[in-house]
């Protein structure tokens, strides 16, 4: 349930009553026109619930569903199209399915998804006992998705008849009992929990249905919409409600029409509400309707979606104000509020420091330091870490004193949230409207969990700061210390006659500078294996006449060292002896990963002679122990070029 795609799928399914199978006659003929028209064994409808595939509809087969282990359809819910595997047995996804392995012994599968209001609920699909190389034909393809569209609308037809005959049986029971009292009928009206009006069409000179007139409702019904009687009776549907889509008339034509129920599910900006409702004919051109306000249900998904969604910015934030911004944004939008910020606490708890904030077009911005006083009495409450919620600016007790100055910004209600670390509050999350507002305690609720998880994210991006602080620190002194070995070591051998050790020592001590520079620049958590080439073999002055190629990879830091100094050496016995002391010579550098081993190549070519040299160096040792130092090497002296092949796990080299 962890999975946002699980959770609305199967929210879907007990919103649609699917949780068990329909024994649907109509789906029945609809699976059986797809064995026919695929000419295929079997063919299912599915719905895939928490932990069972149930067959809502099935031909060819007499099991009633399968566990999800089992399950193929699983599959196909992300599917776009059609998803089709020609052969079960082979593919990787399915080949040890219980209908592949063993029982059936399915070869064949092609299905396509059920969508309910755009949530994949399970699939239409066929099987067979026989591979098929060449899948299905474009003809049946069509004809599956056709049946698909029907599958989906029988479904919807259902749901729809379902709660119409759920209302009714309440009313007719309600009438039963009341024996034919027309007085008592008129109270379980007035007392259902549900709002419930009836209406009539309105149609325009061509007789299509351009409005509507609502001329009765229950106490419920007008609750919801906060009008009275004789408001309801003086407008049209339309003028009632200016936010109803156009396509609402024409729903309520073919209602009148065919007697088919519409269901709807609406937003209601000037009440701040969602609603789901079903219209049902009742005669002539009248109809009925009821009315659910699923205002928190909307709000309780939006407010989970909200968190999930900041949890996986926050993780890819390296910025205080990227993550403040992010959180502000995505607060002000699910609370449908007019601005929204995060800020620092000072150590008195009287200043705040506003990170940017978010607010809708035209609203007030308060990135900025304040003093929590000009919100009002908010000093004991913010330093205690309670929350300080204010429906109302003028006549809250904490911020009557301040209630002109915050309705000039303007703020008219107000939730500020604290944060508190080692025992005092630091930072708070602070949301506002123009207007008043009772606050619910579940926006509270989601208030605290937000500013929680910024509070965490603030924390992890000054760590980020610190951390970089300090490696560029531990740098510079190392490379301070680098410059203090090599001065030493030319003082101490100043005199002597022969430079050239010197000079190779010097070169090599660039070198490891060289790869230390690129481990620095990822924080000492791997080095890039291009960049550490290119910048080590830059120093030659010969990068036309280098060509590197491989993928990426991120070498630790040992891995980094060593691979500096051994190209190094490469480079120096390249420009002195091998390719690269000629104009026309050339060297290639390669690497590739196959199956967790990463193999490096040298190749020289159009130098002068190779031979193998008479004696073997440092360079040469250094070179044999490899990347990893276990030796996994070879050195080629061909004549037309050196080349050199190296070997390592690519776990002992790559940063963890």
């Amino acid at each position: 349930m962890d999975d946002p795609a699980t959770a609305e799928r199967l929210a879907a399914i007990r919103d649609y009553r699917l949780t068990q199978p329909t024994g649907d006659a109509a789906l029945d003929d609809l699976v059986r026109l797809a064995a026919r028209i695929c000419a295929a064994p079997v063919a299912l409808v599915t719905i895939i619930a928490a932990d069972w595939q149930w067959f809502s509809a099935r031909v060819g087969t007499e099991a009633a569903g399968t566990a999800l282990d089992d399950a193929i359809c699983v599959h196909a819910l992300d599917a776009d199209d059609l998803l089709v595997i020609p052969d079960l047995s082979i593919d990787s996804r399915t080949r040890d399915s219980g209908i592949v392995a063993a029982g059936p012994m399915m070869r064949f599968y092609a299905g396509v998804p059920l969508r309910l209001n755009g949530v994949a609920i399970g699939t239409l699909c066929v099987l067979d006992v026989a591979p098929r190389p060449e899948g299905l034909s474009d003809s049946q393809r069509e004809m599956m998705h056709s049946l698909v569209r029907q599958v989906v609308a029988t479904l919807e037809m259902r749901r729809l008849l379902v709660e119409r005959d759920a209302t009714l049986a309440r009313i007719t029971v309600a009438e039963t009992a009341l024996s034919g009292n027309e007085q008592r009928w008129q109270g379980l009206f007035e007392n259902l929990g549900d709002g419930f009006a009836l209406g009539e069409a309105l149609r325009g000179e061509d007789g299509r249905v351009v409005d509507w007139q609502f001329f009765d409702a229950n106490p419920a019904w007008f609750a919801l919409w906060g009008i009275d009687r004789a408001a309801m009776l003086a407008k049209t549907g339309r003028v009632l409600d200016p936010a109803a889509p156009p396509r609402w008339a024409d729903d309520l034509h073919g209602m009148l029409r065919d007697g088919t129920p519409v269901g709807f599910v609406h937003h209601i900006p000037t009440l701040r509400r969602w609603f789901r409702g079903h219209c049902f004919r009742i005669d002539g051109e009248r109809f009925g309707a009821i009315l659910q306000d699923i205002t928190e249900e909307r709000s309780a998904e939006g407010r989970q979606s909200a968190l999930i969604q900041l949890g996986d910015v926050l993780r890819d934030c390296h910025d205080a104000a990227a993550v403040a911004g992010v959180a502000s944004a995505l607060v002000g939008e699910t609370l449908n509020v007019a601005g929204a910020g995060f800020g620092r606490i000072d150590a008195t708890a009287t200043q705040i420091e506003i990170e940017p904030d978010w607010t809708r077009a035209g609203g007030p911005m308060l990135a900025g330091r304040h003093g929590l006083a000009d919100f009002g009495a908010l000093h004991g409450a913010i330093e205690r870490g309670e929350a300080v919620v204010v429906r109302n600016v003028q006549t809250d007790s904490r911020t009557i004193g301040q209630g002109d100055a915050l309705l000039a910004i303007p703020i008219g209600a107000f939730v500020m949230v604290p944060v508190r670390r080692d025992g005092r509050t630091v930072s708070a999350f602070l949301v506002h409207d123009p207007a008043p507002r009772r606050w619910r305690p579940e926006e509270i609720a989601f208030l605290r969990k937000v500013a929680d998880r910024v509070e965490v994210g603030m924390g992890q991006v000054e760590s980020e700061a610190r951390q970089s602080l300090l490696i560029q620190e531990l740098a510079h002194r190392l490379k301070n210390t680098l410059s203090m070995v090599q001065a030493i070591a030319s003082q101490t051998l100043r005199g002597a006659i022969d430079r050239e050790p010197l000079a190779a020592f010097e070169r090599r001590l660039q070198a490891l500078g060289v790869a230390h520079d690129v481990l620095v620049d990822r924080n000492w958590v791997g080095a890039d294996m291009r960049a550490t080439i290119g910048q080590v073999l830059g120093v030659f002055g010969c990068d036309d006449r280098i060509a590197m190629s491989g993928p990426e990879v991120a070498l630790d830091a040992r891995a980094a060292l060593s691979l500096a100094l051994i190209l190094h050496e490469l480079g120096t016995n390249a420009v002195k002896y091998g390719a690269l002391s000629t104009a026309d010579g050339r060297v290639s550098v390669d690497w590739t990963v196959v199956d967790g081993a990463l193999r490096f190549d040298w190749r020289e070519t159009g130098g002068p002679p190779v031979w193998a040299p008479n004696r073997r160096g440092f360079g040469s040792k250094l070179l044999r122990l490899g990347l990893t130092g276990n030796g996994d090497s070879e050195i080629c002296f061909d004549p037309a070029g050196i080349a050199v092949t190296m070997h390592a796990a690519l776990s002992d080299v790559t940063a963890s």
